[in-house]
């Protein structure tokens, strides 16, 4: 559509295409269309999509296609006013007011030789002749809506980059402006998830939850408002299941064991770049690295694995560099030649050898002098066992001890607080023992975290038995322990996450608890299963629906989060 016209559907709404039910595919597809325009050109992207855009292409994959510049429309720091003529502009921008503004000062005063617009999301009508009057000089020779609007950060996985949901739990009615805004940003991303998928699936809703059905009806009536776009013949069911992080509060709380949840817990990831400047005696290369599924072959292949899993990887790695390095034989000119031909490519496993190296040593050091082991222990204790006196000895004593962190404090203070709500003399002890050792500011407002946790999601606001007996059924595990494999003490509460993907796989989910927003096509094949969880989900959970994914196979139906 040029610019005067109205949004069309995506240009890549294919209803025979069978697309791979991964977020990082979906988005690269529509990334590599719009690069893949003819001629030299420059991609203006805005501060969301750039971020999108880093997840999941790589700088090398973009200048392959003759992308010269990639520069931020709605960058603080202005862009340069130098004339391109001779580059065409290939926009990839979210329909926001800001980008929409910066967009009209580009188009004003343009640079490029022509611009071709491609929009994240819906584009409406009154934004279209915004474009249309800013665009004096008939530059504009494109206008599409390429359904990318959300952050893919695994195959499996993916978010809106939504700081907080808080604010939603308040009365509707006293909602401000920005609250509206953040439901939207939900329903938006979940809608171009399904656009960018060519998926129509029927709505199901955790009932306890009053902001789950909120969203569910608000997807159910855009999907009907946009019925064009969402006409795809599909013999297939897929369903979407919409679910609150507060129904679950555990699994954040909780140390995590797999790979790519213990790099972001011990070293933070942004964007799919870890920051190691301040890891002991880390070369200079190593400050600053990449943890991407999509660059990274052994991340790709390992990132679910457990520490234990991982070490025995990350020995192999290093055994294959050193069998390939040590296979250099430079005996001949053609030995030579042929070492100069492989060297770029030994130079780079090298490089990720290092990598994956300098990560595991670091962890490896935190989990020892952090006590990482034993925290895990106590806060898959309070999290599996209803053991108040063991519970309450064992939490003072790691709060006492120097080693443990912080936040790890925070965290086991939280676990205990959501399981032993009645206990108020114990829970203000704990809270005293918080507030005496928070020093800085940032550590004083993490100490009253174990307070709003209750308020959030405490007994009195979740739905279900978030416990589900789980202190009777750990004595039964414990007396029968020596009948069968000992359970990994430090992975033995499973995300609610798992039983409810378990049952609704089985068709045995309850109706009741989470009811179908519309009843109709229940009975047809369920092919994918799209979980949206309000609130943010956690890597172990992306690993877990991972592997589920792994042991279903091609046969049964994919899950993406």
């Amino acid at each position: 559509e040029n610019e005067e016209g109205s949004a069309s559907p995506s240009a890549m709404s294919d209803h025979k295409g069978k697309s791979s039910f991964s977020a990082i595919d979906a988005f690269k597809r529509y990334v590599e269309k719009i690069v893949g325009l003819s001629g030299m050109k420059a991609l203006l992207v805005d501060k969301d999509t750039m971020k999108m855009v880093s997840l999941v292409i790589s700088q090398t994959e973009i200048i392959a296609k003759q992308v010269f510049i990639v520069e931020q429309i709605d960058s603080p720091s202005k862009p340069s006013k130098t004339p391109m003529n001779h580059l065409k502009a290939v926009c990839l921008l979210r329909p926001s007011s800001s980008s929409l503004s910066a967009l009209q000062q580009a188009l004003q005063k343009p640079k490029f030789k022509e611009y071709h617009l491609f929009f994240t999301n819906f584009v409406g009508d009154a934004q279209l002749k915004t474009i249309a009057a800013a665009d004096d000089y008939e530059l504009v020779k494109q206008v599409q809506e390429y359904y990318a609007d959300f952050f893919a950060v695994t195959p499996e996985s993916w978010h809106c980059n939504l700081s907080s949901t808080r604010s939603l739990y308040t009365r509707r009615s006293n909602w401000t402006k920005a609250d509206n805004a953040v439901l939207e940003r939900n329903v938006e991303g979940l809608i171009s998830m399904l656009l960018s998928q060519k998926k129509r699936p029927l709505v199901r809703y955790q009932k306890a939850s009053a902001l789950s059905k909120a969203v569910a009806i608000e997807i159910v009536s855009k999907m009907k408002e946009e019925n064009e776009v969402f006409d795809f013949r599909d013999s297939n069911q897929p369903v979407l299941l919409i679910l609150d992080r507060r129904e679950d509060p555990i699994t954040p709380l909780l140390m995590q064991w797999t790979y790519q949840a213990m790099v972001h817990e011990l070293l933070t990831i942004d964007s799919n770049r870890v920051d190691m400047s301040n890891v002991p005696d880390i070369k200079p290369d190593m400050k600053q690295v990449v943890m991407s599924t999509t660059q990274d072959e052994f991340f790709a292949k390992t990132y679910t694995y457990n520490f234990g899993d991982l070490g025995k990887a990350i020995k192999d790695l290093v055994s294959q560099y050193k069998a390939k390095k040590g296979n250099q034989k430079i005996e001949t000119i053609q030995d030579m030649q042929k070492f100069v031909e492989q060297y770029p490519e030994l130079k780079t496993f090298q490089g990720n050898v290092s990598k994956h190296v300098a990560v595991m040593v670091e962890m490896n050091r935190k989990v020892k002098e952090e006590k990482l082991m034993a925290v895990s222990e106590a806060e898959q204790n309070l999290a599996c066992d209803h053991d108040h006196s063991k519970a309450i000895t064992e939490i003072m004593r790691l709060l006492g001890d120097s080693s443990v962190t912080f936040v790890r404090k925070v965290c086991m203070a939280s676990l205990y607080h959501l399981r032993y709500e009645k206990h108020r003399n114990e829970m203000s002890t704990v809270r005293s023992v918080l507030k005496e050792q928070a020093k800085t500011i940032e550590e004083k407002r993490m100490a009253r975290f174990s307070d709003e946790i209750v308020k959030y999601a405490g007994a009195s606001v979740r739905g279900g038995d978030l416990y589900r007996n789980r202190g009777f059924l750990s004595m039964v595990k414990n007396a029968f322990s020596g009948l069968s494999e000992i359970e990994n003490v430090y992975t033995r509460y499973k995300p609610l996450l798992s039983s409810v993907l378990d049952s609704l796989l089985k068709n045995k989910l309850g109706m009741n608890d989470y009811p179908f927003m519309d009843a109709v096509g229940q009975g047809r094949n369920m092919d994918k299963v799209f979980v949206y969880v309000i609130g943010g989900t956690t890597y172990s959970e992306a690993a877990l629906v991972s592997e589920m994914n792994k042991a279903s196979g091609a046969s049964g139906p994919q899950k993406n989060l």
